[in-house]
C-alpha cells in the first residue's frame, strides 16, 4: 500500500494454505488494487474464494454460499444433482479428499494470529468439540444417509463446530455452544464474476446509493467509454420488466443502458459494486471482460480512484494483456493509491507469486513487457 493511501487494508499480505488447488501461497503485498494474472489453473480465482472466506470469517453461511455457487453438490448416486442433497464441502480442502486434521489456513501474514482463519476437517462428529458432541449427534440422528463431515471454525478466539450432512443442506446449528463474544465482525464484500453484469445486479446494487452524493461517482464511471456524455441514469419498471436508462447530454429522448453495449452494462457494474462495498472488499473475476482493450487504462484509473475514495480494497484476475497494460499504467499514473500486479506461477507444491509494485508497472506499461 502506498503511504499516502491513509487507510489501512483489510488485507496487507495473505496466505492460503490446503484450500482448493493451492497447497500453499503467500502474496506479501496486497494493494488498494490488486490485479491477480496467471496461467490457466493457477489458482487466481481461488485466491479471490480465499480472501471470500477469509472475509466472512469463514461462517456456515459463506462456506455453503460459496459451494453452491461453484455447484459443488453432493449427487445421490443416481445420475442426478439435487442442491436438497447437500453441499460437497471436502471441496474446499486440498486435494478435495481430507483426512482428519487436514486443516485450510488463511489469512495475513503476520504476528497477529488472531487475523488467522482455520478450518480443520474432523472426519466424523463424535470426534468433534466434546461440548458439541451430543447435540450434533442428535441432529444427525434419523438422516437417511449418514454422510458426515465436520468443519471446526476457528478465527481469532472464536472456535465453532460445523456439521455438514449430505442430506440436511438448511439444517442449522443454532443451538451448539458457541461463544458469541467471542466472534470476530465480518467485513462486507461484493462479488463480481463474468456473468454477474446484468439488469438485476446493476439495479440491486442501484437501490443502495440513488438519489445520494455516490449516485454521480457511478454516472463517471460509466463515462469512461461512452462517446457522449451520460448525465443522469434511472431504473424503470418493476420486477422482470425492469430496465436502466440513461440520459445523454445532448438528447432529450433517454435511450436503454443495454442499448450501448455490454462493456457499459460492466462499467456500470463495477462501478456501482465499488460504491456498494464502502469499506470493504470487491472481488472481480475477469475484470476485462465487456471493456475494449482502448477502455482498459481509464478503467482502472476510475476503479483506483473509486476504490480510494470509498475506502474499498479490490482484489481481480485477468487472462488479458490489455488489461494488464492498463492496470500498469492507471496504477504508475495514480501511485498514491496503491496499485499492485500480482503473477502466479507453478511450483513442485509451493505455487510463486511475483509481485509488481507502482515503481515497477511504470516499466512494463511503457515497454508493454509481459508478465502475464
Amino acid at each position: 500500500m502506498s503511504s499516502s493511501d491513509s487507510s489501512p487494508l483489510h488485507l496487507p499480505s495473505l496466505s492460503i494454505e490446503g484450500f482448493r488447488g493451492i497447497k500453499r501461497l503467500w502474496l506479501p503485498k496486497l494493494g488498494r488494487a490488486t490485479l491477480l494474472t496467471g496461467r490457466n489453473g493457477v489458482g487466481k480465482t481461488t485466491v479471490l474464494e480465499a480472501a471470500r472466506i477469509w472475509a466472512a470469517r469463514g461462517t456456515r453461511e459463506a462456506i455453503g454460499s460459496l459451494l453452491l455457487d461453484r455447484e459443488e453438490i453432493i449427487s445421490m448416486g443416481n445420475g442426478q444433482i439435487d442442491q436438497t442433497n447437500g453441499l460437497f464441502v471436502k471441496a474446499l480442502f486440498w486435494g478435495r479428499n481430507p483426512k482428519k486434521k487436514d486443516r485450510i489456513v488463511i489469512g495475513p501474514k503476520s504476528s497477529d494470529r488472531t487475523a488467522l482463519l482455520k478450518l480443520v476437517y474432523i472426519d466424523s462428529y463424535s470426534k468433534a468439540n466434546p461440548a458439541n458432541r451430543l447435540k450434533m449427534k442428535k441432529i444427525a440422528e434419523g438422516l437417511p444417509i449418514p454422510q458426515h463431515a465436520v468443519v471446526e471454525r476457528n478465527f481469532g478466539r472464536a472456535k465453532e463446530s460445523m456439521l455438514w450432512s449430505s442430506s440436511t443442506l438448511d439444517r442449522t446449528l443454532d443451538d451448539l455452544d458457541i461463544d458469541l463474544d467471542s466472534m470476530v465482525e465480518d467485513i462486507d464484500f461484493t462479488w463480481l464474476d463474468p456473468e454477474l453484469s446484468g439488469t438485476r445486479t446493476i439495479v440491486g446494487f442501484w437501490t443502495q446509493f440513488a438519489l445520494t452524493p455516490t449516485e454521480s461517482r457511478a454516472v463517471d464511471a460509466l463515462n469512461v467509454i461512452t462517446t457522449e456524455k451520460i448525465e443522469r441514469i434511472a431504473v424503470v419498471g418493476e420486477g422482470n420488466a425492469q430496465k436502466i436508462i440513461v440520459k445523454m447530454e445532448h438528447s432529450d429522448t433517454p435511450v436503454p443502458l443495454r442499448s450501448l453495449g455490454d462493456g457499459a452494462m460492466r462499467l456500470l457494474a463495477v462501478g456501482s459494486a465499488i460504491s456498494c462495498s464502502r469499506g470493504g472488499f470487491l472481488f472481480i473475476d475477469e475484470a476485462e471482460i465487456g471493456i475494449h482493450y482502448t477502455a482498459q487504462a481509464s478503467f482502472w484509473k476510475m476503479v483506483l480512484q473509486a476504490a480510494h475514495d470509498n475506502d474499498v480494497q479490490v482484489i481481480a484476475t485477468t487472462h488479458s494483456f490489455d488489461c494488464v497494460k492498463g492496470f500498469a499504467k492507471a496504477a504508475f499514473e495514480n501511485n498514491t493509491v496503491g496499485g499492485i500486479l500480482i503473477r502466479i506461477e507453478e511450483g513442485d507444491e509451493v505455487k510463486r507469486a511475483i509481485t509488481f509494485d507502482e515503481s515497477e508497472l511504470e516499466v512494463v506499461a511503457r515497454r508493454g513487457i509481459e508478465v502475464r
